[in-house]
């Protein structure tokens, strides 16, 4: 089939969440067209026991895509019949995204290191659907653990299916994503296949590493509860008596809780008025991230579904007392600073930290683009690099 050069290429995001690949493809000047989107807006189902929350992220997704994603399980969908419903005929399609739910490899779930969750079918059911689409390329991006962690099967299963059956090949590689200009901490597993022709992915770019206050300090300062007038989006949610005393207690600029335990100058009083029981009963160094600030001249860390609570992480501003924004957020997670997200306060934090940043996937496209157009010489690319799965850490 004839590709012209400079044409519009046309995908499909699966798992689509609230845009956070389609918006990066998007930032391609005109090159991509969405033509269709599915998610089931259901947030941490459970392992088969619940049927979990709706993230609303489907709306965002409209709002900001300009398409309506079909609200359906990919692990029922007929990847035939939505071929169909989308008009397509097999080997139309130019990218197929499909970024299935981390929740059941990451590490950070004692329970993924034994037991396999039945969601991380969901990698391999991806299969299913290019075997049906044949698209030209497929875009996956995942926790570090898809690649290393003790439920690898799953991708390698996908992977032996494409490479065997389907006339795939695949780059796959670890990358912490500050590397490729995200202002945030975010180790995750990055993975392109190509029909029929050799590929390599995006490389990291070289330069400064950029930081929390590169991205938000220009943002108007706010109290927590407070909305700011020109922005709904930079907006945090209000904080109880105790909490709020607990924030102001903490050292600017990277401060936690553990400074307030450690604080020779508090009385033990002070501190039982602080701070919370667990808090007492705390091994040394652990948990030092939970209520915690973020450092102005560092990178943020890894941005979590679980952003919308300072005890959830270090989410705390470096030196407001409150909860990082939803614009904040979003900044860091490289979200173009016009994006609007639907629903409730605490979907629009999920949202954000279920989101591959949008930042790193333009990155991606580009490198597609690269690739069809002709301008990227994949075959000398893959003479220059080692042929091995790396873990790239800038």
């Amino acid at each position: 089939m004839t590709r012209p050069v400079g044409r519009q290429l046309r995908f499909i995001d699966l798992f689509s969440g609230c845009g956070g690949m389609s918006a990066g493809f998007l930032q391609c000047g005109d090159r991509f067209v969405p033509i269709g989107a599915v998610d089931l807006q259901v947030a941490k189902p459970g392992r088969g026991k619940s049927s979990g929350s709706s993230t609303a992220c489907n709306p965002t997704y409209k709002r900001n895509i300009g398409i309506d994603p079909k609200a359906a399980d990919l692990r029922i969908l007929s990847p035939r019949d939505y071929r169909n419903e989308l008009c397509l005929s097999p080997g139309e399609l130019d990218v197929l995204i499909s970024c299935a739910p981390c929740t059941g490899f990451s590490q950070k779930n004692a329970r993924n290191h034994v037991d396999d969750d039945p969601r991380n079918d969901l990698v391999e059911r991806t299969g299913d659907f290019v075997d049906e689409l044949r698209p030209e390329f497929l875009v996956m991006e995942n926790v570090k653990e898809l690649l290393l962690g003790n439920q690898g099967h799953h991708f390698r299963a996908l992977r032996s299916r494409l490479v065997t059956e389907l006339g795939y090949q695949v780059w796959a590689e670890v990358h912490d994503l500050t590397a490729f200009g995200l202002p945030q901490r975010r180790i995750r597993s990055m993975v392109i296949a190509r029909r029929e022709a050799p590929i390599v992915g995006p490389c990291p770019r070289s330069g400064a590493i950029r930081t929390v206050r590169d991205t938000i300090a220009h943002l108007p300062a706010l109290e927590a509860g407070e909305m700011d007038a020109s922005d709904p989006m930079h907006v945090s949610p209000r904080m109880s008596h105790a909490v709020l005393a607990r924030t102001r207690a903490m050292p600017l600029d990277g401060g936690s809780w553990a400074d307030i335990m450690n604080d020779p100058r508090r009385t033990e009083e002070e501190r039982h008025q602080l701070l919370i029981p667990s808090m007492f009963r705390a091994r040394p160094g652990s948990f030092p991230d939970v209520y915690g600030r973020m450092w102005w001249d560092r990178p943020a860390p890894t941005i979590t579904r679980e952003s919308a609570h300072v005890g959830n992480g270090r989410f705390t501003h470096p030196e407001q007392h409150r909860l990082l924004t939803v614009r904040e957020m979003a900044l860091l997670q490289g979200f173009p600073a016009d994006y609007t997200f639907e629903g409730p306060l605490n979907a629009k934090y999920n949202q954000i930290g279920d989101a591959v940043p949008p930042l790193v996937s333009q990155a991606i496209a580009r490198h597609i683009l690269s690739i069809h157009d002709g301008l990227f010489a994949v075959e000398a690319e893959l003479v220059r690099r080692q042929p091995q799965l790396a873990l790239a850490v800038a």
